[in-house]
């Protein structure tokens, strides 16, 4: 896949949709991701990335608890060296793995990065998953392509333009969904399936923990029921997000996690 005859692609259509002034703004809004899905003989995995397993840590480094002692589970591992190329300056500091921890139904959660030349197993030491590698089907993602919001909410929450004629147009109260169908961009978007890396979080649910401007977080990981061992409430997913201004510092302490309801 060609990232930049992907992004035309995106621009066309936003424009075809939305006229230039708006149209532009959105596709503007397109960050790369991954469509995350088990590894096999035609889809390879992302270096080491995977779903449950040991972590991969460098010496020393303790295992992430709770408030209570209770070790975190570990979540995923992702190889960034494989999904930066795709990602460019959306990964601005390189962090070599990302070891994902959390609990199935808490907001703790913790991301550790470690550098992949000293990087060594670690059984967890409470419950653990089997290790499923993952493949990563790079994409080009928009906010809440498929979010029941309209389309007047998606410009509220971005901080877009609609400009003086956007009525004729389209109905700024029609729902997102209605005008991107999966006719325009379902076949090249990130997360289309259930687990995804970077992009745009889908169908996260408002409020607390996830903040109200969405644009000034980095979508890191999003995890399904479905993936590994473990179940989310009502069935859903756990999206890992982080202040941009964060991750451009390679600073992974200020990571949170959002819930969907599938």
């Amino acid at each position: 896949m060609h990232r930049e005859r992907e992004a035309a692609h995106i621009r066309e259509t936003c424009v075809e949709l939305l006229g230039e002034h708006l149209g532009a703004q959105l596709a503007a809004l397109a960050r790369p991701g991954f469509e995350l899905r088990p590894a096999d003989e035609s889809h390879p995995a992302a270096g080491r990335s995977r779903a449950g397993g040991p972590a991969l840590l460098e010496p020393g480094t303790p295992w992430p608890h709770d408030a209570d002692d209770v070790p975190l589970l570990l979540f995923a591992v992702l190889d960034t060296a494989e999904l930066a190329p795709w990602l460019q300056d959306e990964l601005p500091v390189r962090p070599g793995l990302l070891n994902f921890f959390g609990l199935e139904c808490s907001h703790r959660c913790e991301v550790v990065p470690a550098d992949p030349e000293r990087a060594v197993e670690v059984e967890p030491p409470g419950v653990s998953f089997a290790s499923v590698p993952l493949h990563a089907a790079p994409g080009l993602a928009l906010p809440d392509v498929w979010w029941g919001a309209s389309l007047e909410d998606l410009i509220e929450g971005f901080g877009l333009d609609p400009g003086p004629d956007l009525t004729s147009i389209c109905d700024p109260e029609e729902q997102v969904i209605d005008l991107f169908t999966e006719e325009h961009l379902g076949d090249r978007y990130p997360g289309g399936g259930l687990d995804q890396a970077f992009g745009w979080p889908i169908a996260v649910q408002p409020g607390d923990p996830l903040p109200d401007r969405r644009g000034e977080y980095a979508h890191l990981l999003r995890l399904s029921s479905n993936i590994g061992g473990w179940e989310f409430p009502e069935g859903g997913s756990l999206h890992f997000l982080i202040p941009r201004q964060a991750l451009r510092e390679g600073d992974f302490s200020e990571v949170l996690v959002a819930f969907d309801d599938g």
